[in-house]
């Protein structure tokens, strides 16, 4: 197989034997009389053109004309006509231009020989025409074919799916070599299958060769798809069924190189997404590695704090209850509770992330009044807020809308979390909600050391955990993300940003207008 570089086609071949040419000449008989009609209409001109002007011209010039109007026939029309043309010409110029004018005349030695003059000019003139024509028609088709070739370069460059290339490649070849087409690629097991064919290949009677992957099946011929490194395929090719001439080569020459270079792209291009499925594949297979890691690393270590912190107070209650007051018991059990709930949270996190990430989070949308909704999360994000006074800002009248209240509440509760974590001891939060003409905005924004130079959409991944000024920030960097996909799968969008009037990060919620309720709607 020739490699990518290949000509589209050869130079046209010029050492045809003259025999060859004549031959090729004469069976060039025109379908219609349309040439012929072309011929006669040529005579009656140059004819009624002489005989206007050979008293100004002279008669010695008449020959002249037209042996040039037998050339014009010839290029114009082909070989009978212009032969035709010229056996008329003869006897024309016998009748008109020889004396004794206008009667006929006895053959005579110079009759024949202008006769064979006019139809060996016609002849010459007609096997240039011939050569002429076929050259062109050559050119055009190796221009065509260039062109074709390109375009298909052009698509299969953009083409990332293996079936929808294999495709364009069949048509391809079935549009510019008019022959069925298959192409087979190894299976799992390595085991030739079809991928894709033209739709008449069913039709193909493979039966006499056996196994399809063999050179030859029948009447079908198979070639390899090669690469400089390996063998990526194989292509079939077999006639179409109104195609009478088996007994011809199923390629010439020129069509073997057009289909050598066809082949070379599409291999080519096989290749390059064969291999981005398998780079594809590694990058996956890297990243779920990374992302098991990060979550048995935050398994060990974040859910591993509050347990230590339950089974030592419990043990320290059951072992020592003696030791301690009433007080120091109280605090004891608050501590439980308050690890028991964060070790929840955690779990929690983990399970609405498997539910996330397995498109299996769907919304009960009902109308809610956003105050409601607010105020049941400040109440379940008591225990994280601690120290930190908590402002909350609602606008009046904020109109009813049509989501979940439970996902809200969630991620109302994850933002508040996430705000006390990074924020420093006693500082304040701020939870705000704003009818604004493009919907209903809620922002949750604290006073810590805000977000980290480049993208804020990076807090949103998963795992993601960026470090405070002061201390670690503890979790497993999963509450961010569950915050975006609950509000996209609730239809809002989640922005995170560096606050513009002092220290601290600020995030913001927003549910467009669509969402705002029917009811609220009709209320108005």
């Amino acid at each position: 197989m020739r490699d990518a570089h290949s000509p589209v086609a050869g130079p046209i071949s010029r050492d045809v034997s003259l025999a060859e040419s004549f031959r090729t000449l004469f069976r060039e008989l025109p379908s219609s009389p349309r040439p012929f009609g072309i011929a006669l209409a040529v005579f009656v001109g140059t004819l009624g053109f002489t005989l206007l002007a050979k008293d100004v011209v002279g008669v010695d010039v008449v020959d002249t004309i037209f042996l040039l109007a037998i050339a014009a026939v010839a290029i114009r029309c082909g070989p009978w006509p212009s032969l035709a043309f010229a056996a008329v010409s003869a006897l024309a110029y016998d009748f008109f231009f020889v004396p004794p004018l206008y009667a006929p005349k006895a053959i005579r030695p110079e009759n024949v020989a202008t006769l064979s003059v006019y139809l060996l000019a016609a002849v010459i003139a007609s096997h240039l025409a011939a050569r002429i024509r076929a050259e062109t028609l050559a050119a055009r088709q190796c221009a065509a074919t260039a062109e074709a070739l390109y375009a298909y370069s052009q698509r299969i460059a953009t083409i990332t799916d293996l079936d929808e290339l294999l495709q364009a490649t069949v048509q391809q070849i079935a549009t510019m070599l008019d022959l069925e087409a298959v192409l087979l690629l190894p299976d799992a097991t390595g085991k030739l299958t079809i991928r894709a064919s033209t739709r008449s290949w069913r039709d193909i009677d493979l039966s006499g060769g056996g196994d399809p992957g063999a050179r030859h099946a029948g009447n079908v011929r198979f070639l390899d798809l090669r690469t400089n490194d390996a063998v990526v395929g194989r292509v079939g090719l077999a006639r179409r069924a109104t195609h009478k001439a088996r007994h011809e080569s199923l390629l010439t020459g020129e069509q073997q190189k057009t289909l050598d270079t066809l082949l070379s792209q599409a291999a080519v291009a096989i290749e390059r997404i064969l291999l981005g499925r398998e780079r594809d594949e590694a990058r996956l297979a890297a990243e779920t590695e990374r992302l098991r890691a990060a979550l048995l690393t935050s398994l060990s270590h974040d859910l591993k704090t509050p347990l230590a912190s339950i089974l030592g107070a419990i043990t320290a209650l059951r072992q020592d209850r003696d030791l301690y007051g009433e007080m120091a018991r109280d605090e004891l059990e608050s501590m439980i509770q308050d690890e028991a709930e964060r070790l929840s949270r955690f779990v929690a996190n983990l399970l609405h992330m498997t539910r996330l990430e397995a498109g299996a989070i769907i919304p009960d949308r009902q109308p809610v009044d956003l105050g409601e909704v607010i105020g049941s999360a400040v109440r379940q994000a008591a225990p994280v807020l601690g120290s930190h006074p908590l402002k909350v800002d609602l606008d009046p009248g904020l109109p009813l809308l049509d989501l979940e209240a439970g996902l809200l509440e969630h991620v109302l509760v994850n933002l508040l979390d996430n705000a006390a974590t990074y924020a420093p001891a006693a500082s304040p939060i701020t939870l705000r909600a704003r009818q604004e003409p493009e919907g209903v905005s809620v922002a949750v924004a604290d006073e810590g050391p805000g977000l980290p130079p480049g993208d804020p959409e990076q807090v949103f991944e998963m795992f993601r955990r960026v470090s405070g000024r002061e201390r670690p920030a503890p979790g497993t960097g999963l509450g961010l993300a569950i915050c975006r996909g609950f509000v996209e799968a609730l239809g809002g969008r989640i922005r995170a940003a560096n606050r513009a009037d002092g220290p601290g990060a600020v995030f913001t919620i927003t549910f467009p207008e669509a969402l705002i309720s029917a009811a609220e709607a009709d209320g108005s």
